[in-house]
């Protein structure tokens, strides 16, 4: 606590941004039940939001930045991709009925008695899992272009996932290809459900492309981030040619720091080159809501990059920004110039530390 204090007492600015978030999003705090917990006659639409809050607290305060006509659309578009991220991966489930379930649930969207008991690797996932016939009558209540979107992503992911159950991550080309099926494709599903509500207009919007470099940047800085828990979990994220030429194994990456931070900031760099397209993508939005949705995660991202790059507790820990900076970027961005200056602000820092050139050439693109 007397650390907390003394911190705070040199960074006053960050504990006001705190209180004001706080302030403003105190009503999407999950309630103290589960799921299980809620009685049968409580609204359809609270339960999903509800559920959305369980899983996911920090998408559920971001997704309150879009105008209302979106907002059911984009929390039922989230829910049904958990859903089938939450079949993916349930480790208890075979294989060949994973399979099934993953190729098989687009198509039982339409069926409302869709529901799957005991999967799930917690007991919020289970419970929404076992509800999911919640979450899919209110997907059947939204307008058919919003529903052909989410079932388009949908199974596309799917079949993507059953991919990458069977294959390794090898090159960087393999590892924009797995993004793109649990990031990518988020990105392209949103920016069609943009254009579906007809608040965003941008021809730009209509074409893949920077859609999906919005979702890589995110999925990369993840995977980045959680290095040292996923390999304790036995997992492998990080493209192989990020380090193998630089260690026999992942375990090496963590026992000397000079091998283990070359492939951090590698892999780190890699995801920096997806800065230009999406503040270009950033640049196309006309909707003040739909641009402060969009623009608070990809902040969040590259400030979490900043604390990564050539960090050595990467490799060992999970690393995340302060909670007053996250505090800034929710409650300070409001247009694009100061997101824009943002971002070049905290590549500047970054540059500084790299003897590559590589950052100050992202940097050039930028101001292009």
């Amino acid at each position: 606590m007397i650390r907390r204090v003394l911190y705070y007492s040199f960074h006053a600015s960050e504990l006001a941004h705190i209180f004001q978030m706080k302030n403003e999003f105190s009503q999407f705090k999950p309630s103290k039940y589960r799921l299980t917990e809620l009685s049968q006659d409580r609204d359809d639409r609270d339960y999903c939001y509800e559920a959305l809050k369980k899983v996911s607290r920090s998408f559920a305060v971001v997704i309150q930045q879009l105008p209302k006509e979106l907002q059911d659309p984009v929390c039922l578009f989230y829910l049904i991709l958990r859903g089938l991220d939450t079949v993916e991966d349930d480790m208890n489930i075979p294989n060949d009925t994973k399979e099934a379930l993953l190729l098989s649930f687009a198509d039982r969207m339409n069926n409302e008695e869709f529901v799957l008991e005991n999967v799930g690797d917690t007991q919020d996932y289970q419970d929404l899992m076992l509800h999911f016939d919640i979450i899919i009558r209110e997907y059947q209540k939204l307008d058919s272009a919003y529903k052909e979107v989410i079932t388009e992503i949908t199974k596309e992911m799917a079949i993507g996932m059953n991919k990458y159950a069977h294959k390794n991550v090898e090159s960087y080309n393999d590892w924009d290809d797995y993004c793109y099926y649990v990031a990518g494709l988020v990105g392209i599903g949103l920016s069609k459900l943009f254009l579906a509500s007809k608040l965003e207009t941008s021809s730009k919007l209509e074409s893949n492309d920077l859609s999906n470099e919005m979702g890589l940047f995110l999925q990369k800085t993840n995977i980045t981030r959680d290095f040292a828990e996923d390999l304790e979990m036995g997992r492998i994220f990080w493209p192989e040619a990020s380090w193998k030429n630089k260690a026999t194994n992942l375990k090496e990456l963590q026992s000397s720091e000079p091998k283990g931070l070359a492939a951090l900031n590698e892999v780190v760099i890699n995801a920096l080159n997806h800065v230009p397209a999406c503040l270009d993508y950033l640049h196309c939005l006309q909707n003040e809501k739909v641009f402060r949705f969009c623009a608070i995660p990809q902040l969040m991202a590259i400030a979490t990059l900043q604390e990564l790059y050539n960090n050595p507790k990467v490799l060992h820990e999970n690393v995340k920004i302060r909670k007053g900076k996250t505090a800034k970027y929710f409650m300070s961005i409001k247009g694009y110039d100061r997101t824009k200056k943002e971002f070049i602000t905290i590549l500047k820092k970054m540059e500084k530390k790299d003897k590559t050139g590589q950052i100050a050439s992202i940097l050039t693109k930028i101001n292009l």
